[in-house]
């Protein structure tokens, strides 16, 4: 009797803390505290992925250091102003989008007017996105204030409400009126790949601030028979390292810039007279030319497609990986 009466106890006592841990789960998940968060943790921009992204023809940044509009025409992006309009990123935009749809708020500070300076998010804050549609019709207003203590997340207020929240994340990464930070800056056509080169012609003066590779007169071409081999026109014995022209390839189809050159003129970007020349030959009979002209401030040169309708900012250590000699191509063998 003493042992079921052990048993009796053991199984009343399991039974008793098994309710108890039910209880104290079930009191986490519906507390107070727990649904009003999970009530406030809904998307900062509800309609964003059904309608204003679709709708989105313009968006206007506007803060500290000045403004920045990005404009879209058909399905492609640009950046307007002056004489030009230049290509934006679109890669860069959906992602600024893909943000803005994933943004959420994680709770509401206030609804009271008088207390939106406390939090930076008053008609005459600074810092603001606006997306447009083609009308000009402000489809969303996010007016970001200051950030909260610690950081990581911001103060918010949408145009046409009361309710200051609190995002989940911080808008700083995106909130750039740099034009750099929005250009598309991939210099030849986005569909053309370094495996699709059948021939690189490269004739060049360039005299680099460091580790000047020193005129360069070369053709690569891909051998008749064993088209994944490359060879020297007119020195087919040399030993190239595929490896490494298969870098080249990929350094030169994939060339970016770091910014557009606006102010400048072909003349006065040495375009006229450069001091590269490189061919491209693709194997379906395309031909692109890139020029390399003078310097662009420093540890830059100016850069541009000969057919091509704008000029570029390149950075030297990326004309060093397009700017190789023949013996940098050789295998390591010969070399020695």
């Amino acid at each position: 009797m003493a042992v079921l009466s052990f048993r009796r106890k053991v199984l009343i006592l399991g039974a008793i803390i098994a309710v108890l841990a039910t209880a104290y789960v079930l009191g986490l998940v519906f507390s107070p505290a727990r649904m009003g968060r999970r009530e406030a943790e809904t998307p900062l921009l509800p309609d964003f992925n059904r309608d204003q992204r679709d709708l989105a023809a313009a968006v206007e940044l506007s803060g500290e250091e000045g403004s920045l509009k990005l404009v879209k025409k058909g399905e492609s992006w640009v950046l307007p102003g002056g004489a030009r309009e230049y290509p934006a990123s679109r890669s860069r935009i959906d992602a600024f989008f893909q943000f803005l749809a994933e943004m959420k708020r994680t709770r509401v500070v206030t609804d009271n007017p008088e207390t939106w300076p406390d939090f930076g998010v008053g008609d005459e804050a600074r810092r603001r996105i606006r997306l447009l549609d083609e009308a000009g019709n402000i489809l969303t207003d996010i007016i970001i204030g200051k950030a909260a203590t610690g950081g990581g997340d911001d103060y918010v207020r949408l145009g046409e409400s009361n309710e200051v929240v609190l995002s989940n994340r911080s808008f700083n990464y995106y909130f750039n009126v740099d034009d750099k930070f929005w250009s598309y800056l991939r210099i030849f056509p986005e569909d053309l790949e370094g495996q699709s080169l059948m021939r690189i012609s490269v004739d060049s003066e360039v005299i680099f601030q460091e580790d000047s590779p020193g005129p360069l007169d070369y053709t690569l071409v891909l051998d008749a028979e064993q088209r994944s081999l490359w060879r020297v026109a007119g020195q087919p014995q040399l030993p190239l390292d595929n490896a490494e022209v298969d870098l080249l390839t990929n350094n030169l189809t994939n060339l970016e810039a770091a910014e557009f050159a606006a102010a400048v003129d072909r003349a006065e970007a040495g375009l006229t007279d450069p001091a590269a020349r490189i061919l491209l030959s693709t194997q379906d009979d395309k031909d692109f030319r890139l020029l390399i002209g003078g310097t662009a401030g420093e540890a830059q040169l100016y850069v541009a497609l000969e057919e091509g309708p704008y000029i570029y900012k390149v950075s030297e250590w990326r004309l060093k990986g397009i700017l190789k000699s023949v013996d940098d191509l050789l295998e390591e063998q010969s070399q020695e």
